[in-house]
């Protein structure tokens, strides 16, 4: 006598609850971040103690992060903690930061406020996408998405700290972090993922280069007549730039529509450069 199969599991059904509960997680989390964010304007924290509790807030992203991305085969690696780390960097210096005349680069509440807001929204769009990237569930339109968080949270990074009067070889260091890390983690998620050893080197380079631009920028400061706004768009051009050059190369996916979109951006980046100089002064 034949037992008649036992009935399918409805696993798309277990499966949609399954993301279902995971964006309440996320959204839940985004919320506990922008809430600690929001302290950072407290009269009662002194500048270092707003860096400190930067430090915490990262430290509080990261198991929310850990928990919900994983449960794939590859485990979820530094790549995708790097988007809530600039973001920390951003509005800790958005918040406790003064520049060179002492005044804070975001005085009003109200403008903070809706930068956090932002910072929020970009955490849980930039994990949800990370989340389907592991998956193989990844969509058109997704990788811009990706591109545009970076790009938001980089270029907040760069006008903090050449905004914050540091120690140059102080200020140097951070703009080689900051730039290092949105290298590394564009080389590992956007596009065609590049083994981490490779991304690594790759992201160094980049992160050199960068750094060089900015120490000539500074020694060249007396004769440049450059707000912050501009220092960190340059910075930004010269990151976006070389990032291009290095991802086209390793996935030989040179053409002429590439070749005139970084000759643009390198040729503007030349002309904010020449257009700031007086030799004069």
């Amino acid at each position: 006598m034949k037992i008649p199969p036992a009935p399918e599991k409805a696993t798309p059904a277990a499966t949609a609850v399954h993301l279902e509960r995971d964006r309440s997680f996320l959204l839940f989390a985004g919320v506990v971040l922008m809430a600690i964010a929001l302290a950072f304007k407290s009269e009662l924290l002194g500048e270092g103690q707003v860096w400190v509790l930067a430090l915490g807030m990262v430290v509080v992203a990261s198991p929310a992060l850990l928990g919900y991305l994983r449960g794939t085969e590859e485990f979820p690696r530094i790549e995708h903690y790097i988007p809530v780390a600039l973001g920390a960097i951003t509005l800790a210096g958005l918040a406790g930061g003064n520049d060179s005349a002492g005044h804070p680069i975001v005085a009003e509440l109200w403008k903070y406020g809706l930068i956090t807001a932002v910072f929020g929204a970009g955490f849980v769009l930039s994990a949800r996408l990370d989340y389907l990237r592991l998956r193989g569930a990844e969509k058109r339109g997704h990788m811009m998405l990706q591109e545009a968080i970076l790009i938001l949270v980089l270029a907040g990074a760069y006008l903090v700290v050449v905004t914050i009067p540091f120690n140059i070889l102080l200020k140097l260091l951070w703009i080689f972090t900051i730039t290092f890390l949105a290298s590394y983690r564009s080389f590992r998620i956007n596009g065609t993922a590049i083994a981490p050893r490779r991304a690594f080197i790759f992201a160094l380079f980049v992160g050199q280069v960068v750094m060089f631009l900015a120490w000539a920028i500074l020694a060249l400061s007396i004769y440049l007549n450059l707000n912050e706004g501009t220092f960190a768009v340059m910075l930004l051009f010269a990151w976006y730039i070389n990032r291009g050059l290095v991802r086209h190369t390793v996935e030989d996916s040179f053409t002429r529509n590439v070749v005139v979109e970084y000759g643009a951006f390198a040729a503007f980046l030349i002309f904010l450069f020449v257009s700031s100089y007086q030799p004069g002064r």
